[in-house]
């Protein structure tokens, strides 16, 4: 991590932050200069008025807070004091505080497209059951977002970002592997379906086998995208998503169901404006086209 963050701020690039950049998140500018899919989220996100405000907050309070439902994201402004723990001939000799400070690093792309998803999504049911289905949909879209950036940046460059906690995501050689836009569209339809199920608390080794099934051209890749989706951290599978759902329903109710017409903008992917999903695995069909309209919106 420490050599991660040298590299990192030994390379920043000496040019002015633009209209986009936030002051002092760890390597937003360096983000937003190498990554056309991190500047189009962030473009996304300022275009439907999100806002930023820095201040002090760590990565728990981000997990478990409603503010999520909210078009505003807090952010902690140490990128200075991230690189000095990490270069600082002295300091650097205390890894205990860098990890300290890592955890009041965030992900802002993370962020950034659960609000465009809100927004874009149509309304949520509110049956428990179709509720539930529709959160762990939403965060199984996001999780593939975080994929393709890592992918986008590539294994060496990701995985510096992915060490400083600002992404999610390390990134593999899968994109520059396959043949061509739409192999690799398919690949995220396996990995996101396969994320979805395992978030429902599938058996994740049974899921290899489902995917090979649901996307029998893709052959072993559909395998990579079902074992990349069991990398998901355990503890977030089985405790962190299904305390916030439980912990915020009420909200998750007022803010996502009955949407206003103007605020879904993916409803055309969609028989009805509001999202009922299958309990069936095999069926990933409401999936699979809002996931195609929404790789249109991000330019995948």
């Amino acid at each position: 991590m420490k050599k991660g963050i040298r590299i990192l701020s030994d390379t920043q690039e000496a040019r002015a932050p633009s209209r986009e950049s936030l002051p002092e998140q760890p390597f937003d500018l360096q983000l937003l200069n190498c990554s056309p899919l991190y500047r189009r989220s962030r473009k996304l996100y300022l275009d439907q008025g999100g806002a930023f405000l820095p201040t002090l907050v760590s990565s728990p309070r981000t997990l478990s807070s409603s503010i999520l439902l909210e078009q505003k994201i807090e952010y902690s402004p140490i990128e200075r004091e991230l690189i000095w723990l990490a270069t600082d001939k002295i300091e650097s000799k205390r890894p205990s505080q860098l990890l300290v400070l890592r955890t009041y690093c965030s992900s802002l792309y993370h962020e950034q497209n659960h609000r465009i998803l809100w927004k874009l999504l149509p309304s949520a049911p509110k049956d428990k059951i179709a509720l539930r289905r529709y959160l762990n949909f939403v965060e199984s879209l996001v999780i593939i977002l975080d994929m393709a950036l890592g992918d986008e940046l590539g294994e060496c460059l990701a995985s510096l970002f992915y060490l400083t906690g600002v992404i999610y995501d390390p990134g593999t050689s899968v994109r520059s592997e396959l043949k061509n836009r739409r192999e690799y569209r398919n690949y995220l339809q396996a990995a996101l379906h396969s994320t979805y199920l395992i978030l429902e608390l599938f058996e994740p080794r049974d899921l290899p086998k489902v995917m090979q099934a649901l996307f029998p051209n893709l052959g072993e890749i559909a395998k990579r995208a079902a074992i990349r989706s069991s990398n998901l951290d355990e503890a977030f599978i089985y405790r962190t998503n299904v305390l916030w759902q439980r912990r915020h329903r009420e909200t998750i109710v007022q803010a996502l169901c009955q949407k206003p017409a103007s605020q879904r903008g993916l409803e055309n992917a969609l028989v009805a404006p509001t999202l009922q999903l299958s309990g069936d695995p095999m069926d990933n069909r409401q999936q699979y086209l809002i996931a195609e309209k929404l790789f249109d919106v991000f330019d995948l």
